[in-house]
């Protein structure tokens, strides 16, 4: 993969994040329409492929460089080149930069099927790490923190977003084959992909399973937990309000049993420990405690 300095018939036009400059040049040069290519930088844009002209209009959704991000991808396939535009980096772009996968950009239809399964490796590789942090996380429910449920949520949120990818991208992939000519084997991979596709659906949902049985697990050890300490102030509470209520009433400036005997502390206190004894004892019997 090399970089032009000029437009060549047969390259591979990417654009991220254009200007209303950069957009029109690309209207002028190639013939676009401006309110698909307006559309293709919507990052809530549904997958899908639109026809104008000799043009060819491919939204698809991608992960971009920042982890557990969905983002619009636009291809444009044109008689004599390929156009890709996005609001941001796609996560595909560093391994064709490095070199670890390659486009024969003369082959438009080619590569975009190499895109599209470029961005179905993405996929794959991020859910599978979403499972294994799912099942490392339900080995250790009851040490789970705030902030690592605070990051199950999010990757929850994710999977969600991705189902609907999933089911969208498979629509498109059906479309794509009624609309736009292939050749016998790159039909062969577009088949592919849709079952590849539907695996990954599957996997997402079999995920969003597990962490909705995770979260329900964690709510119920939680609520335990609490039900227990506030059953043990409420009966520490009660438990110190009976002689807060006895002294109380013994420092009142009146006359009271045995408020001159020499031993009416020691009484107090005798009458304060059998009202405690007789508390716990009906708490046991009532398997309160």
């Amino acid at each position: 993969m090399q970089r032009v300095d000029k437009y060549e018939v047969g390259c591979w036009v990417h654009v991220v994040n254009p200007g209303w400059e950069e957009l029109s040049h690309l209207i002028e040069e190639f013939g676009l329409d401006q309110d698909l290519l307006n559309e293709g930088l919507d990052e809530h844009e549904l997958p899908r492929v639109e026809a104008a002209g000799k043009n060819r209009y491919i939204f698809v959704k991608m992960l971009s460089f920042e982890h557990y991000r969905l983002a619009t991808l636009l291809i444009v396939i044109t008689p004599d080149c390929f156009i890709t535009i996005s609001k941001e980096d796609p996560l595909f772009i560093k391994r064709i930069i490095e070199g670890r996968e390659y486009l024969v950009t003369s082959k438009k239809r080619n590569s975009t099927i190499r895109i599209l399964s470029m961005i179905n490796d993405d996929f794959e590789k991020v859910v599978i790490e979403i499972v294994k942090s799912v099942e490392r996380k339900r080995k250790a429910t009851t040490k789970l923190e705030e902030k690592e449920m605070m990051r199950l949520v999010h990757q929850e949120d994710f999977l969600n977003n991705l189902v609907s990818t999933y089911y969208y991208t498979n629509l498109l992939y059906t479309k794509m084959l009624k609309k736009i000519e292939f050749l016998k084997n790159e039909r062969e991979t577009l088949n592919d992909l849709i079952v590849e596709s539907n695996q990954g659906l599957n996997l997402c949902r079999t995920s969003l399973k597990k962490i909705s049985n995770l979260r329900q697990y964690y709510h119920i050890i939680i609520s335990n937990k609490l039900n227990r300490t506030i059953k043990v102030l409420t009966i520490f509470t009660i438990l110190i309000s009976i002689p807060a209520a006895i002294s109380s009433l013994y420092g009142m400036n009146i006359a009271l049993p045995f408020q001159h005997h020499p031993d009416a502390f020691i009484f107090v206190i005798t009458l304060i420990a059998f009202i405690w004894v007789g508390f716990v004892l009906y708490l046991k019997r009532a398997n309160l405690i």
